[in-house]
């Protein structure tokens, strides 16, 4: 899979999502982690201020329909839960599924946004082709193929197990309600049920693994 940075100047980037001027009062924004990608509900990590301190998330977003949850703030710098019902970049580009991913990082700062999009080379080369179809002016900062940090959970993983989680999130098996099942997922992956679901629970087991060694020892929990 390949990877592709673009870098738009921030009102091509306000056009593009249909003339959302709310990010024009951005001073930055990243986008931390990306959830529920491909539904119709995306949501999103980010970590955000503005250009005016007297804004705040709630704010910001107030009438967009945005859902917002301020998680931590330090210094006007926000980190926030979003739930958007505004369409996705990729729906403003007309890219369905399967025609690859926005994914993180999607970053604004300095008035210019930038947008990481991963897929084959004929994906890249259709959402290249949207952009310009669109006439947003637009350069590309880098493109090569799509690595796993040695930080990332998933890089604990085995190709096989890695492959069997990244197409179960995708094909929306962890959705709710779910999208795909795991005999849809052999299918798609050329492998048996038994071999999918064996490499699956492998994967889940090692990502709570390395999640929960990277956070530290747990809290002590009562139930009651």
């Amino acid at each position: 899979m390949r990877r592709i940075v673009v870098e738009l100047p921030l009102e091509e980037f306000v056009r593009l999502k249909g003339g959302d001027a709310v990010y024009l009062s951005v001073r930055s924004l990243r986008t931390i982690a990306q959830l529920g990608m491909g539904t119709k509900s995306p949501a999103a990590i980010v970590r955000m201020d503005f250009k005016d301190p007297r804004l705040s998330p709630e704010r910001y977003f107030r009438g967009s329909g945005t859902q917002v949850e301020v998680l931590d703030e330090s210094d006007g710098v926000y980190t926030c839960f979003l739930r958007f019902r505004r369409g996705s970049i990729a729906e403003h580009l007309g890219l369905r599924e399967g025609d690859g991913y926005v994914v993180p990082p999607l970053e604004i700062a300095n008035d210019l946004a930038r947008i990481t999009f991963a897929g084959s080379a004929r994906q890249i080369e259709r959402f290249l082709a949207r952009l310009a179809a669109r006439h947003l002016r637009h350069r590309t900062v880098s493109i090569g193929d799509l690595r796993t940090p040695a930080s990332s959970p998933l890089s604990a993983m085995t190709d096989k197990q890695r492959r069997v989680l990244v197409t179960a999130y995708q094909q929306g098996y962890y959705d709710r309600p779910r999208r795909a099942s795991s005999k849809e997922l052999a299918r798609i992956l050329g492998v048996s049920s038994a071999t999918l679901v064996n490499h699956r629970l492998k994967a889940e087991r090692r990502l709570i693994r390395e999640v929960l060694e990277q956070s530290g020892p747990p809290p002590r929990t009562r139930f009651t």
